[in-house]
């Protein structure tokens, strides 16, 4: 089986390895699928120039396109790489965003009736400047898409983007290859306060939630009085609004901790130190906050929304909690903080290994491709 993915976000670098470095979430997925039998891996992506480079068993083919648009648009066609995917003969198109219906319009055109195109959900949102029934028209090209949780679909199936009956498959958007830090040293490097020490990691913005978040923290106190909530970021809009929270009262302030960026590589010592990660996103196409968090065995503490509820399986591994509902979120913190520690982290991320690592994902997105082949048939 030859697999082309197609990427069509632009990103800025100095060369190829330099790009490749800024787009794990495609070349892991590229480089694991290229390591089951019987499945030859070719990578097709937008860049300043021609370039052609291998990395972990994956072709990857840089071709020239217009640098000011970093994400092709509506009319935007990479007429390069439309030609390269029908040169190459591929039996699977595996394109990357639900934002390109007019390009997998021009890839099936390009590519004939042949290879099974399968589109692949990467957080968006139904929207933008092209009407929902001219995206659906343009998407009926496609073989069948994938989507890390079934209810997610159903969001672009209500927006009136896909057709009910059209083939939807559960693969993980992404994963990670973070590992458990030992705790004591987490500890040591991290100085994470509390007991239990609650850990937020995600933007200060409105489709995160923030405010959700702190108003169940500042509600579970009454019942964990040594917790302590912890909360790295690097985009935060809602700043001033959170910074106002905290000094609503001299307790905020000394329990809650803006702790801002923390450099990647440091991220697994910071889940690691926590007993619990907190997340009240009313959306998310997976949340790789959270797929970290689990790959540590950190029990996660999340908002009930489809994608958390996959990446926790329906909440076997953490607690659920309506998005938006403070009390809610409350009740799940205190519920959370009584687990064994020890013998919940094991579990976490026994579940993270089943379930969501990088060797898993791939074999889920091959299965989706013979399954959308054999439909076909």
């Amino acid at each position: 089986m030859h697999v082309v993915h197609v990427g069509l976000a632009f990103a800025r670098a100095k060369d190829a390895s330099e790009f490749l470095d800024r787009v794990p979430v495609l070349t892991r997925l590229c480089e694991e699928t290229s390591r089951l039998a019987d499945v030859r891996v070719t990578a097709l992506l937008r860049f300043e120039r021609d370039e052609d480079a291998q990395r972990g068993g994956v072709d990857y083919r840089f071709r020239v396109d217009d640098p000011r648009q970093l994400l092709a648009g509506p009319r935007t066609l990479p007429w390069s790489l439309l030609r390269l995917a029908r040169e190459l003969r591929p039996d699977v198109v595996h394109l990357h965003g639900l934002l390109f219906p007019a390009q997998a319009a021009a890839l099936r055109l390009f590519l004939g009736r042949g290879p099974v195109l399968a589109v692949q959900h990467h957080g968006e949102r139904p929207g933008g400047r092209m009407r929902p029934a001219l995206q659906r028209l343009l998407f009926r090209a496609a073989d069948g898409f994938l989507f890390t949780a079934r209810g997610i679909a159903g969001e672009w199936t209500r927006a009136g983007v896909l057709h009910p009956a059209w083939p939807v498959h559960e693969v993980v958007e992404a994963s990670t290859d973070f590992v458990p830090v030992p705790r004591d040293d987490a500890r040591e490097r991290t100085r994470l306060p509390g007991s239990p020490a609650v850990l937020w990691v995600g933007r200060l913005h409105g489709k995160k939630d923030p405010m959700t978040a702190l108003e169940g923290f500042a509600r579970a106190l009454e019942r964990l009085p040594g917790a302590h909530l912890s909360m790295v970021f690097r985009e935060a809009p809602l700043l001033p609004g959170v910074e106002a929270f905290r000094r609503r009262s001299p307790l905020l302030a000394d329990r809650i901790h803006l702790v801002g960026e923390v450099p990647h590589a440091e991220l697994p010592a910071h889940f690691s130190a926590a007993d619990l990660f907190l997340a009240s996103s009313p959306a998310e196409g997976s949340n790789f906050a959270l797929l970290e968090a689990l790959a540590c065995g950190t029990p996660p503490v999340v908002s009930d929304i489809p994608a958390h509820r996959a990446l926790t399986g329906e909440g076997a591994v953490g607690e659920l909690f309506a998005f938006g509902d403070a009390e809610a979120c409350a009740r799940a913190l205190v519920a959370a903080a009584s687990w064994p520690s020890a013998e919940t982290r094991s579990a976490v991320r026994g579940h993270f290994e089943k379930r969501l690592c990088w060797p898993v994902v791939a074999r889920q997105a091959v299965h989706a491709y013979r399954s959308l082949a054999a439909g076909r048939g």
